[in-house]
C-alpha cells in the first residue's frame, strides 16, 4: 500500500509539472488559424462565431490591420523623405552661406533671398511631419484591428467550449486543456 501511494504521488507530481493549455484557435496577422495552422475560411469562421460578429468585427478589423499596414509604411517613407530633404536641404544652405535658421525672421529672409531653399527646407519638415502623423495613425489602426480579431478569436474559443485531458503534451505525458 505504501509503494502504491508513492507512486500515485509521483504520477501526480509529473501530471502537475507538465501541464499544458492549447487554444483550439489563434491569430495570425489579420486571420484566424486553427491548432494546425490553417486559416479558417470566411465561412469556416462565421459558423463559428455567427454572421453579426463577422459582419461587423471581422470585416471591419481586417481592414483597419491593413489600413495600418499602409499608414505605417507611408509614414516610415515620408519621414525617410524628409530625413533625406533635409539633409539634402541643409547641404544646399551650407553653400549658399546660410550657417543656421532660428525663429521666423530667418525663415523670412530665406524666403526672400532664396525662395527655392526655402521650398525644400519647408517641404522636407512638412514631410516629416506628416509622415509621422501617418506612422502614429497606422500604429493606432493596426492596434485596435489586432485587439478585435483577438476578441473574436475569444469567440471562436469559447464557441468551441473546452475539455480536460490526459495524454502526451510537448513537455512529456500529463494533463491538458484544450479550449
Amino acid at each position: 500500500m505504501k509503494k502504491f501511494a508513492i507512486l500515485c504521488g509521483i504520477i501526480a507530481a509529473l501530471l502537475c509539472l507538465t501541464q499544458s493549455a492549447s487554444a483550439q484557435y489563434a491569430r495570425k496577422g489579420a486571420n484566424i488559424v486553427d491548432k494546425s495552422g490553417y486559416i479558417l475560411t470566411d465561412s469556416q469562421l462565421t459558423n463559428i462565431v455567427g454572421q453579426d460578429v463577422f459582419n461587423q468585427t471581422v470585416v471591419g478589423a481586417r481592414k483597419q490591420i491593413k489600413s495600418g499596414n499602409g499608414l505605417l509604411w507611408g509614414g516610415i517613407l515620408g519621414i525617410a523623405g524628409g530625413i533625406a530633404g533635409a539633409v539634402f536641404t541643409g547641404v544646399k544652405m551650407n553653400e549658399a552661406g546660410y550657417t543656421q535658421i532660428s525663429g521666423y525672421d530667418d525663415i523670412k529672409v530665406l524666403v526672400e533671398n532664396d525662395p527655392g531653399i526655402a521650398a525644400m527646407y519647408l517641404g522636407s519638415t512638412a514631410l516629416m511631419g506628416l509622415g509621422g502623423t501617418a506612422f502614429t495613425a497606422g500604429v493606432v489602426l493596426k492596434t485596435i484591428g489586432k485587439k478585435r480579431l483577438n476578441w473574436v478569436k475569444d469567440q471562436a474559443n469559447a464557441a468551441k467550449g473546452y475539455s480536460l485531458n490526459v495524454g502526451t503534451t510537448p513537455n512529456g505525458m500529463g494533463l491538458y486543456v484544450t479550449f
